[in-house]
């Protein structure tokens, strides 16, 4: 066909009502989806539910359509109008709806003909591309120019002297670079014709500016019969290549087409469609819209959450010596992003959930909500109980669902995994295979000595590290949360947690705080044993209790706290509090201490050594025996971290000193303590004994770098 009659009828609008313009396949058996009635399109992504709801939208949006052939009526759309997620669902419908076909039946698809809506309107010019819109504007000027010229002269002889001036070069710079931009050609003949003007000025008379715009071939988006099949061979979970799939393929059908022909078939789907079998639920979601939670709304503790992850890096272990990846479990306030409280165990475990649980409440006040995963550590029915013991309300993400709890996810990735990489005994994936093998080796050969593994922190140096980093995150900003005007520069930033939690505080805002007792009652797992002759036994080890003595062989509650076994808190089945059992209370030694022979002759010795110093210089001489600790007592050694850690974990019991519950007021009541010693006034033994372990406490630390913050900037100021 010659070019000039193709382009009458790619550009001519249907003017017969039935006719329906040509659209070839190139190939029987395949399943086209250029035009589909409103029947087809009822209920699907993006669709409204009912076929006067998509005639009414196809209508409003100004859809391409054409008049339906055959039985009853009607009209049909175009495929390449439709929403993007319409589109999706009926590839993927067509594809899981195809039937294999024998092999001497395929073919290649052909090429479908453009199709002209004859409805132009503002709606169909907002899918012009570029291209189109430079032409139509080109084309847009030509016109205006003869009409300008109308003014004065026919509109033929306007006609006449624009091809006229165009043919002989002769038209201003302007005019010329239109010219050549409205003809739309590829090929060196550009040169206007008194036929095409006379085209453009009907088209743009009959149906406005608009159908100027040249057509522009659309993509064939059929389905060839032998999708299904190759689809089988490449929606696989061990995501072959397209090259691979298309070996497979063609070894059960020898007559399938080319491996191009497979790749441009592939192009033309949906990443959702195309990824189909290769990815799992959970995978496929990296592909899905994300729904972007507002938390402007909250308050401060209305919503918890948490997550346990394992940490990329080995620490010993203080009570085996051992070499293990902790297992860390953080809490954080949704509204604020500020980290509430944490825990460390071996694993996930409800006692890591009830310990950080524990840490969040005494910081921070009570929650109203607690959303968490479905993991071995959370649902279950211990925690659930103590969450409605304390008024909260627990909620439990979709499983495979963990873009839920983005919130949590992210804070592990911004502290968990760059404190990992502080340490030398970092394991993640991104380590140096020979590095990591260098340390692997020299801590193994340390334990398997009896000594200290280099290169491996100890839990103690651990924690100290986790509380300064989940520290320095809560007082850095947080591009999560909604930015502030800086007080100083005048600036917009993101403020920090901490900021952020002030400054709700500042509006109003007031944590609820439970009683000591309370919490420390929900949180310590309780067991239900039997007491015998004042003892009980639990975790493998004895308390005794004076009081459980007239309670012998008698059931009783038994609470007690994993990271101080030092004692456990006994209650009645009715939960009456009966005491603190002590462990291994009743323990005494088998006999007297006695100082031994061996002793007695070194003290002789050095009794005489003092008497002949005293004859040598005619003075009282002072002895002292230093003891120094054996380099190999590993025992000592652990059981010295063990106290430190425990000291560094727990504040002084209540019956030992009411220290306050709260940490500020606790370092205020410190600080008087404090203030009292230098006066010289004498401290009881509960107050020196707490004047002098708290230092050790991370809150107090915590605390201290807070003032020296404020009062380097108050010197700066």
């Amino acid at each position: 066909m010659p070019f000039w009659l193709s382009w009458a009828v790619w550009s001519a609008p249907v003017k017969k009502l039935g006719a329906r313009p040509a659209i070839s396949s190139g190939c029987s058996g395949v399943t086209m989806l250029n035009w589909l009635t409103a029947q087809h399109l009822v209920g699907l992504p993006g669709m409204p539910t009912t076929v006067q709801g998509v005639n009414a939208r196809a209508k409003r949006e100004g859809w391409e359509a054409q008049l339906r052939l055959g039985r009853g009526g009607g009209q049909e759309y175009s495929f390449a109008v439709l929403p993007k997620e319409t589109q999706t669902a009926l590839l993927m419908r067509e594809v899981a709806q195809q039937e294999p076909a024998p092999a001497q039946q395929l073919q290649q698809p052909g090429a479908a003909q453009v199709v002209n809506s004859p409805k132009r309107d503002a709606y169909t010019e907002s899918r012009l591309n570029d291209d189109q819109r430079s032409v139509m504007a080109a084309r847009m000027v030509l016109i205006r120019e003869i009409e300008r010229m109308s003014k004065v002269v026919s509109q033929q002889r306007a006609i006449d002297t624009l091809v006229g001036l165009a043919r002989t070069g002769s038209l201003s710079p302007y005019l010329a670079e239109r010219a050549e931009r409205a003809n739309d050609r590829k090929n060196a003949d550009r040169a206007l014709s008194e036929r095409t003007l006379k085209r453009w000025l009907a088209d743009y008379r009959k149906h406005g500016e608009i159908a100027l715009a040249p057509a522009r071939r659309k993509p064939n988006m059929s389905v060839p019969v032998w999708a299904a099949d190759f689809l089988k061979h490449y929606q696989r979970p061990q995501k072959p290549s397209a090259q691979a799939a298309y070996l497979a393929f063609q070894r059960e059908y020898p007559g399938a087409p080319s491996l191009h022909a497979v790749q441009r078939f592939l192009a033309k789907l949906s990443p959702q469609a195309r990824e189909m079998g290769r990815m799992g639920p959970r995978e496929a979601k990296a592909l899905l819209p994300y729904n972007k939670r507002l938390t402007d709304h909250m308050w401060p503790n209305d919503v918890w959450v948490a997550d346990g992850h394992k940490f990329d890096a080995e620490v010993i272990n203080p009570n085996s010596g051992q070499i293990f990846r902790p297992e860390v479990t953080s809490i954080i306030d949704w509204a604020t992003r500020r980290i509430v409280g944490f825990a460390i165990n071996v694993a996930e475990s409800t006692l890591a959930t009830l310990d950080a649980l524990h840490s969040g409440i005494s910081r921070v006040g009570m929650f109203r909500v607690f959303y968490v995963d479905n993991g071995s550590g959370f649902a279950n029915d211990t925690i659930r109980e103590v969450v409605e013991r304390l008024g909260g309300e627990m909620t439990h993400s979709l499983p495979y669902n963990s873009q839920a709890r983005g919130v949590i996810e992210r804070a592990h990735r911004t502290i968990m995994v760059r404190l990992a990489k502080d340490f030398d005994s970092y394991i993640g994936a991104d380590m140096d295979g020979e590095a990591g093998n260098k340390v692997h080796r020299i801590s193994r050969a340390d334990l398997k000595k009896g000594s200290q593994p280099r290169h491996i922190p100890t839990l103690n140096e651990f924690y100290e590290r986790l509380a300064i980093a989940l520290d320095e995150y809560n007082h850095s900003p947080h591009r999560g949360l909604t930015k502030i005007r800086d007080s100083e520069t005048g600036r917009f930033r993101h403020p920090s947690p901490m900021e952020a939690w002030r400054r709700a505080e500042a509006e109003g805002f007031a944590a609820l705080q439970p009683s000591t007792e309370l919490s420390m009652l929900l949180v310590r797992p309780q067991d239900l044993r039997r007491t015998h002759r004042g003892l009980v036994r639990t975790n493998g080890a004895n308390y005794f209790l004076q009081d459980l003595v007239p309670l012998h062989g008698d059931q009783v509650r038994v609470a007690w706290d994993y990271r101080d076994a030092s004692k456990v808190a006994v209650f009645t089945l009715d939960g009456d509090l009966i005491g603190q059992a002590i462990l291994d209370g009743n323990a005494s030694d088998a006999m007297p201490r006695i100082v031994k022979d061996q002793d007695r002759r070194v003290s002789g010795q050095l009794a005489k050594l003092v008497q002949k110093g005293k004859t040598l210089t005619g003075k009282d001489v002072e002895l002292r025996v230093i003891e120094r600790p054996a380099e190999d007592d590993r025992f000592q050694q652990h059981l010295l971290e063990a106290e430190k850690f425990v000291a560094l974990a727990h504040e002084p019991e209540a019956d030992a000193l009411e220290a306050p519950d709260n940490e500020m007021t606790r370092y205020d009541r410190w600080q008087q303590l404090d203030s009292r010693q230098r006066l010289g006034e004498a401290l009881s033994d509960d107050e020196a004994r707490w004047h002098a372990s708290y230092p050790n406490h991370p809150d107090f630390k915590s605390i201290q770098r807070m003032y020296d913050h404020f009062e380097a900037e108050q010197a700066r100021a």
